[in-house]
């Protein structure tokens, strides 16, 4: 059971450098299009891709479409947990990108990811126990992330909530939502069918609002294909899919904490990418951040038996 630990958290910490890098493709790719457009085709883009990894899949190893070898319970349950999740992550992602418009990045990256406090909070109306070293490590990933988010100015601001500072309080609420749906319905089903259901909903919903909201021309999508390609089939399709598959042996609490590294990597990746600089406090931050990831994942029990047992 512990080397499946290890392994989910080795597939959460590739998701959380992935997500990290798709920071930067975010921010070029709004420079060309508007947020829902944004949103539209990079789900699209991850929908194709794991349609095609599906189908490829299915008939590589089943000869046939597993959805329809699947029970009609099962089935039922991998379009339910696929439709929640997608509906979930629609709503966060769409919130996420339309509210970076209006806000500093160090309070949309703080705002964001409060899901390290609102997942365990959430687990307990659910019935899910919260560890005592969670909590420690939620804690410390906390201060962390305070560290690495806020600029010099703008703690005193943290108090004026615009439109745009709560859509951001609303996204982390159902990124949290999905995290904790995830949980819930990975065990023991189809993960890569579960999460291709999810950026189809995705993909309809975020393109329902680039109707509704935008009409972007051809070539602003072309001069964003690159940041698109990124964030749809690297950050969606493959990022997500291991995401799926990785809590499915991990904790949801555990599991935030180590996906929220990827505000440590955003840093990292904008400082190769795009020049920026790290101010001591941040790398202060990004240590803590390890920390709370290296605290989260010790197996304390072990050693509350071992002085049981010399006691």
């Amino acid at each position: 059971m512990r080397k499946k630990q290890t392994i989910g958290s080795i597939m959460l910490l590739m998701t959380s450098i992935i997500w990290g890098c798709a920071f930067v493709a975010q921010k070029v790719g709004m420079d060309y299009i508007g947020p829902f457009s944004f949103c539209g085709f990079r789900f699209l883009f991850s929908a194709s891709f794991l349609i095609i990894i599906t189908i490829c899949r299915d008939f590589i190893f089943y000869k046939k479409l597993s959805l329809f070898q699947m029970e009609k319970q099962k089935r039922k349950k991998v379009f339910l947990g696929g439709i929640l999740c997608g509906v979930s992550l629609a709503i966060a992602s769409v919130l996420q990108q339309y509210s970076m418009q209006g806000t500093t990045a160090g309070k949309a990256g703080f705002i964001t990811a409060l899901y390290i406090v609102l997942v365990p909070i959430l687990g307990m109306f659910i019935k899910k126990k919260v560890k005592i070293v969670e909590w420690i490590s939620v804690i410390i990933a906390l201060i962390s992330l305070i560290l690495l988010c806020f600029q010099k100015g703008e703690v005193g601001g943290i108090f004026s909530i615009h439109s745009y500072d709560w859509g951001l309080l609303v996204c982390a609420v159902f990124f949290s939502i999905q995290i904790l749906f995830i949980d819930y319905f990975a065990k023991d089903n189809d993960c890569l069918m579960m999460s291709t259901i999810q950026f189809i909903v995705c993909a309809i919903i975020s393109c329902l609002l680039m109707i509704i909201f935008e009409k972007p021309q051809i070539n602003q999508v072309k001069h964003a294909m690159i940041p698109l390609l990124y964030a749809g089939i690297a950050s969606g399709g493959i990022a997500y899919t291991l995401q799926f598959i990785g809590q499915k042996y991990t904790r949801p609490i555990v599991a935030s904490i180590i996906m929220s590294l990827e505000s440590v990597v955003s840093l990292l990746a904008g400082m190769i990418l795009i020049n920026e600089s790290l101010t001591s406090r941040e790398m202060w931050g990004c240590a803590l951040m390890f920390m709370a990831m290296i605290i989260s994942q010790l197996p304390l029990h072990k050693f509350n038996k071992k002085s049981k047992n010399e006691v």
